[in-house]
């Protein structure tokens, strides 16, 4: 209805005249804008923000575990192959030592003196060839002090010290405590990119399905209880997706 703005009558939405003084004037009443109330859109943002914290700590956990886990993963991968290769050649020489000391009951003091053990140990044939370097071109450091002999190889850096695969390996220790490779080392090794970049997908994924499916409508002890579970399952469904998809990315030299 629409009323006449002069007499005040009341007319059809249609109408072109009002019904009672004939003038084609009318007043058009315009419907009262019905606003939230400040409190319901206090509550509604605060649920939103609470949703998003859920969902960037998920990405957070996620993320974090599958990166872990790849990381350990990784350290038994072809990622660190000069390490292994630099072990192989100090057990080789290792023999090559014990064999020596065997055959003359003295220890060598020269890498020419163990290549003569080409005969007992044929793979000196091989380290003879490369030059007696390790596996980063560092050349290997004879040691002899007294009955004491060893080979050393100062890792990737080429120094004395350091860890991860910066550690120092010999012929009586190529595994030392300390020698697997540091996280920084696994992040910044272009091998093992796709692995990360996985666990980051991954961590995206559980965030982006916790914001989808939790719904935080009930702030009581019950219902705090109940999101927690949910996010519990949504956390270990999600994490052994990603240590499968994870494990398909890691180097193997193929």
């Amino acid at each position: 209805m629409k009323k006449c703005s002069y007499c005040g009558r009341e007319n059809p939405d249609e109408a072109t005249n009002c019904s009672g003084c004939g003038q084609n004037e009318f007043k058009i009443e315009i419907p009262p804008v019905i606003s939230m109330p400040t409190e319901t859109q206090n509550s509604a943002q605060k649920y939103l923000s609470l949703r998003l914290l859920i969902a960037a700590c998920i990405w957070l956990i996620i993320s974090g575990i599958s990166l872990y886990v790849a990381w350990q993963q990784a350290n038994h991968s072809m990622a660190w192959w000069q390490q292994w290769e630099t072990r192989r050649a100090l057990k080789d020489m290792g023999k090559a030592i014990a064999a020596y000391q065997l055959e003359f009951k003295v220890s060598p003091h020269t890498f020419e003196q163990l290549q003569s053990m080409t005969n007992t140990i044929p793979e000196m044939e091989y380290w003879s060839f490369s030059g007696f370097t390790d596996s980063w071109q560092h050349p290997f450091i004879f040691s002899n002090e007294e009955t004491n002999c060893l080979i050393i190889s100062y890792g990737a850096d080429g120094k004395p010290g350091g860890s991860g695969i910066n550690c120092d390996l010999t012929t009586s220790d190529p595994y030392p405590q300390g020698s697997s490779p540091t996280f920084a080392q696994f992040f910044s090794n272009k091998e093992c990119q796709g692995m990360i970049t996985s666990s980051f997908i991954c961590g995206g994924l559980a965030a982006l399905l916790s914001l989808l499916t939790v719904r935080v409508s009930n702030l009581t002890k019950r219902g705090l209880i109940a999101h927690i579970i949910k996010l519990c399952i949504v956390l270990v469904g999600v994490l052994i997706v990603t240590i499968m998809i994870t494990a398909l990315h890691i180097p193997s030299g193929h």
